[in-house]
């Protein structure tokens, strides 16, 4: 395939960027954000587990024609994920062609295995001690302080989901709220970097620039559904050897899940290739001056920088190296935005005319810590950067506002809350920049259950419009349901977009709050294993140099000592020890 050198014309723009239809009559739209985690991806896998499960509750009755179940729309027509939030959204992708079992605090031995491939992944598979593996050091091929090999067996998990061996096999599935097809996007940041070049008039005079805010888009069709004509820059992936085009296979699918998680020199960074083209779809949007309207511009790869020297015309194929989304976009909630609305749209924000909104899942909303006003020491200068891009990322003043916003019926936002807390302070995996989570799967298990609870809260008394909207006319509310399921604030009656009904209506329990399930000193071992191989291995690079210095400033203490130290630090903090 050959790359398109030519600008993006108007009616490409127009297509593929402006034009957004507004929902059928009674039916409201879905866009779900699934923001950076780390080991806190265990809470919004909960969130999402029970969202899935009340939207199969209500709508499996609604279609059956139970007289409990109103008969209004729900589709979800967009996720966009980044790190923790975007390997749920790979899970959702999967998972949302099978009927797997949902996890509650009853279920028995869930450490077993359950079947559901949110809670096995994030509470069964992805832990400390798989990531303190030494294969990669064994191999000479150390690029990150953490072993990549669990994020390797996760997105082969993902990719497999649903061909088990027969006793595990979950069921296939048509959900009617899915939307035809479900586009899924993930951010990336690409550290190789696309370059972007602006003219500034005459011939000789531009600009080029570099980005590193990538993302990638997908469009996911499931069984006994087609795709006629994918958007141009997104990829297409199927089930059960589907013919379609722009396709590729979950392993390719799973490889940029990998990247969007890869935590910088935490995690490794991941090789992926994509058509060049892509690039050529992105716009920018230049506001009017009052005599002229917003208008919508692409954004001009700069074709002879991507170009291999001697070459007449540059690649169809762009190799780059990508790490986590989220050190460049913590919260692509403007991506879902515009995915639903078009890059010039806005969703209507009154509760008697919404049709459409963005919901966001966020595990840390609430107070953020200041990083250090003075000098410090290099291990809390490296934790204040790394804190710094991750809450410069997060999200922009006017996304905060307008969720918080109790007039706005476009946004939503559900965040832990537990006893008081809120944010990071009602996770059990919030410590040590959330990374304690991997060390005790007990405070995933926790956390994971609380997500559901919350979810189910924030369903049945949050996510509601009015009940004059034009979603809920034609008759497919009954009186009798507005009775039951209806809520009323300052005289008026507020119902659910998505009613909570059978299962999904049994109250969520959440666990006691995890003390005393983890003695840090029980990786003592571990951690300086991996440590002592990446000082030796020859392929250690600038991890090896940096551990190989960390062990000499500590003379001859062990440097797994701070770890743990950090840790239990951490622990006291969280109130856990």
């Amino acid at each position: 395939m050959s790359v398109s050198e030519t600008a993006l014309s108007a009616a490409e723009i127009t297509r593929w960027f402006i034009a957004a239809a507004p929902p059928p009559a009674n039916t409201f739209e879905m866009a779900l954000v699934l923001g950076g985690t780390v080991s806190a991806g265990a809470y919004t896998a909960g969130a999402v587990d029970f969202l899935i499960e009340a939207l199969d509750c209500w709508t499996g009755l609604r279609d059956a024609d139970d007289p409990s179940a109103p008969r209004h729309r729900a589709v979800l027509k967009i996720v966009t994920g980044t790190s923790g939030g975007g390997v749920n959204a790979a899970i959702a992708a999967r998972a949302l062609a099978y009927d797997y079992p949902h996890v509650v605090r009853a279920t028995p031995n869930p450490e077993r295995g359950t079947g559901n491939p949110f809670y096995d992944l994030w509470v069964n598979r992805l832990n400390l001690a798989g990531f303190l593996g030494t294969e990669d050091v064994a191999a000479g091929s150390v690029v990150s302080l953490l072993s990549g090999k669990p994020i390797d067996d996760a997105a082969a998990y993902i990719a497999g989901y649903g061909a088990f061996a027969p006793q595990l096999a979950p069921r296939p599935v048509t959900r009617s709220y899915i939307a035809d097809p479900l586009r899924v996007i993930l951010t990336l940041t690409n550290l190789s970097g696309m370059p972007y070049k602006v003219s500034l008039g005459a011939p000789s005079l531009s600009e080029t620039f570099v980005d590193h805010a990538d993302y990638v888009r997908f469009a996911v069709v499931y069984p006994g559904r087609s795709l006629a004509e994918p958007r141009p820059d997104e990829f297409v992936v199927g089930f059960a050897d589907a013919r379609l085009p722009q396709a590729v296979d979950w392993a390719a699918f799973g490889r940029f899940a990998q990247a969007t998680c890869a935590f910088p020199l935490g995690f490794p960074p991941r090789a992926l290739v994509r058509p060049l083209d892509h690039y050529r779809y992105r716009v920018v949007v230049l506001p009017g001056d009052g005599t002229r309207p917003a208008r919508v511009v692409g954004r001009q790869p700069d074709w002879a920088q991507l170009t291999p020297a001697g070459a007449a015309a540059p690649p169809s194929d762009y190799h780059f190296l990508a790490v986590d989304g989220g050190a460049t976009d913590n919260e692509p909630i403007e991506l879902a935005r515009t995915a639903l609305a078009g890059v010039l749209g806005r969703d209507p924000r009154d509760p008697k005319t919404a049709d459409r909104a963005v919901m966001l899942i966020d595990p840390f909303a609430g107070k953020a810590g200041l990083g250090p006003a003075g000098p410090t020491g290099l291990v809390n200068l490296v934790g204040a950067i790394g804190s710094t891009f991750i809450e410069q990322t997060r999200y922009d003043s006017q996304d905060l506002l307008l969720a918080a916003d109790p007039d706005v019926f476009s946004r939503f936002m559900i965040t832990p809350q537990r006893d008081g807390r809120t944010g990071g302070d009602a996770l059990a995996s919030a410590g040590l920049g959330a990374f304690i989570g991997f060390a005790c799967a007990a405070f995933m298990r926790h956390d994971y259950l609380l997500g559901r609870a919350n979810c189910q809260r924030y369903l049945g008394s949050e996510f509601v419009l009015h009940e004059a909207n034009p979603i809920f006319a034609n008759g497919v509310w009954s009186e009798a349901q507005k009775q039951t399921l209806g809520i009323v604030a300052d005289g008026e009656r507020f119902l659910p977009v998505i009613p909570l009904l059978g299962d999904a209506a049994v109250p969520e329990t959440p666990e006691p709050w995890p003390r005393h399930q983890l003695d840090p000193k029980i990786y003592a071992d571990a951690i300086e294993a991996r440590f002592k191989g990446i000082v030796e291995s020859e392929g250690g690079g600038l991890i090896g140099s940096s551990i190989a210095w960390l062990v000499a400033q500590l003379g001859e203490a062990k440097a797994a000592d701070l770890v743990i130290s950090r840790m239990t630090q951490a622990l006291t903090a969280a109130g856990l020890d």
